[in-house]
């Protein structure tokens, strides 16, 4: 019983890695990672861009974790050479539920210096064996209302191959 419960936990944080870090697997050639971690969580992770036999700081994300050692902030910075520091750039957020998870994204705002709102929005539908069925993303029109623009439902096939991947 255990093995299966943890099984569905590993399949679904495969899911939400896949669909989260998306971005940062496109690219891996000419780029070096350093994890800094706090017992078995990463928190936080530095991109370093290979330029001949130079690193160049790249991008700097920063991790956060509820009580249950669930992802609940990714924050990311991008460097600014000219300014020799780490410049925010977006922040993305994770909300718990029985029956789904909810990740907003924001990007910062330089004006306010602070992150603004989420501007993009994911909804990932759960099933009563804590495995994903649906998918839903959200775009802000404006500050109130949301606009669906994918939608994707789940099987058991689907989510095999998700963490076969």
């Amino acid at each position: 019983m255990k093995t299966t419960s943890l099984f569905k936990a590993v399949a679904l944080v495969a899911i939400m890695i896949a669909s989260v870090l998306n971005s940062e697997v496109k690219a891996q050639d000419g780029f070096i990672t350093n994890q800094v971690m706090n017992g078995e969580l990463v928190a936080s992770k530095t991109i370093f861009k290979k330029d001949d036999s130079y690193l160049q700081r790249h991008m700097q994300y920063t991790f956060a974790y509820d009580d249950q050692n669930r992802l609940i902030s990714k924050e990311a910075s991008k460097w600014d050479g000219a300014k020799d520091e780490w410049v925010p750039y977006f922040k993305m957020t994770y909300q718990y539920s029985d029956n789904e998870i909810i990740m907003n994204y924001g990007r910062w705002n330089e004006s306010h210096k602070a992150f603004d709102e989420a501007i993009q929005k994911s909804v990932y539908e759960l099933n009563d064996a804590n495995m994903p069925t649906a998918y839903k993303a959200y775009k802000q029109d404006n500050k109130s209302d949301w606009t669906l623009v994918d939608h994707k439902q789940m099987d058991l096939t689907t989510n095999l191959l998700a963490i076969a991947k």
